[in-house]
C-alpha cells in the first residue's frame, strides 16, 4: 500500500499554473484574476482576427464587374462621343468653306470699294467742291442713279454709300460686304450779313456771292470799294445801290470804302455766303 501510494504520487502529472505559463504561449489558459497576463495572447489573437476580417472585405470590394455589364455601360458614352465628333467636324468644314469663299471675294470687294470711295472724295468727284470736302447740296441730291453714273462697280455689284452713318445711295443689298471709309468735311453755306466798322470790314476765306449795299446819308459820297489792294467798285459821282462783287476764294478779304464826308453805321451792308464745315465719315460697302 505504501509503495503504490508513492508510485502514484511520483507518476501523477502536475498541472501548470497560470503564473507559470509562458508569456508567448497562445495556447495558455486565460486568467480571470490577472488580466495583465492576458495582454500578449489577446492582442495577437485580436490582430489575427482583424486581418482575416479585413482580407475578406477587401476581396469582396475588389470583386470585378462582369465584362458584359461593363460593355453595356460603355456603349452609350461611345455613341454620344461619335455624335459630338460628327457635329464638330461638320461645323469645322462649313467654317473652312465659308472662310475660303470669303477670302476669294474679299480682294475684289476691297478694290471696288476703294475705287468708289476715292472717286467720291476726288476734287472732280460728284459730291465735292474740292478734294475731301463735300458740298452739302450735292450730298442731298445724291441717289442710286448718280452712284451708278459716278462709279462703274455700282453698275455691276451691290454698292452702298453712307455719310455719318446715314445712307445716301445704294444699288443693292451689300450686307456682309467689304467697307472702305474716308474722313471728309461736309461744307454747307449760310447767308451772313455784316456792317463795316467805320470804313472797312473783313470777310472769311471762301466767302461767295457777296453783295454790297450802299445807302450813304445826304452830303456823303462813297467813291471806291476795294478788296485788299484790288478795286472792286468805283464811281466819281458816288456809289449808291446794291452791287454784286467777286471775292478771292482762298484768302481772307478785307473790304475798304473811300468816302467823302461821314459814313455812319448802317450806310453800308455786306452780305455773302459763309462756309460752315463739319467732319464726317464716308463709308462705301461693296458686296460681290
Amino acid at each position: 500500500m505504501s509503495q503504490s501510494s508513492e508510485g502514484a504520487t511520483a507518476t501523477a502529472p502536475q498541472t501548470p499554473s497560470a503564473k507559470d505559463a509562458a508569456p508567448n504561449d497562445t495556447n495558455a489558459p486565460l486568467s480571470a484574476t490577472n488580466p495583465a497576463t492576458n495582454s500578449g495572447p489577446l492582442w495577437a489573437r485580436g490582430c489575427t482576427a482583424w486581418r482575416r476580417a479585413t482580407s475578406g472585405k477587401t476581396e469582396l470590394r475588389g470583386e470585378s464587374t462582369p465584362p458584359t455589364r461593363r460593355a453595356q455601360t460603355t456603349l452609350p458614352a461611345v455613341g454620344i462621343a461619335l455624335v459630338l465628333l460628327t457635329v464638330v467636324t461638320a461645323l469645322g468644314l462649313a467654317m473652312a468653306e465659308s472662310a475660303i469663299a470669303g477670302a476669294d471675294r474679299t480682294p475684289d470687294e476691297r478694290r471696288a470699294a476703294a475705287a468708289t470711295a476715292d472717286r467720291l472724295v476726288d476734287a472732280d468727284g460728284p459730291l465735292t467742291d474740292r478734294a475731301n470736302v463735300l458740298n452739302q447740296s450735292r450730298v442731298a441730291a445724291f441717289d442710286a442713279t448718280a452712284l451708278r453714273r459716278a462709279s462703274p462697280p455700282a453698275r455691276e455689284y451691290a454698292v452702298t454709300v453712307e455719310l455719318g452713318g446715314r445712307r445716301l445711295a445704294a444699288t443693292g443689298d451689300s450686307t456682309g460686304g467689304t467697307t472702305i471709309r474716308r474722313l471728309v468735311l461736309v461744307e454747307r453755306r449760310t447767308r451772313a450779313t455784316v456792317d463795316p466798322d467805320g470804313r472797312r470790314v473783313t470777310l472769311p476765306r471762301r466767302a461767295e456771292n457777296a453783295t454790297v449795299t450802299i445807302t450813304p446819308p445826304p452830303g456823303t459820297s462813297v467813291w471806291t470799294v476795294r478788296a485788299n489792294d484790288r478795286v472792286l467798285l468805283h464811281d466819281d459821282g458816288g456809289l449808291r445801290g446794291t452791287f454784286t462783287v467777286g471775292l478771292p476764294a482762298y484768302e481772307t478779304t478785307r473790304l475798304t470804302f473811300q468816302t467823302a464826308g461821314q459814313l455812319p453805321d448802317g450806310s453800308v451792308r455786306v452780305a455773302y455766303n459763309a462756309p460752315r464745315t463739319t467732319k464726317a465719315t464716308l463709308a462705301v460697302t461693296v458686296d460681290v
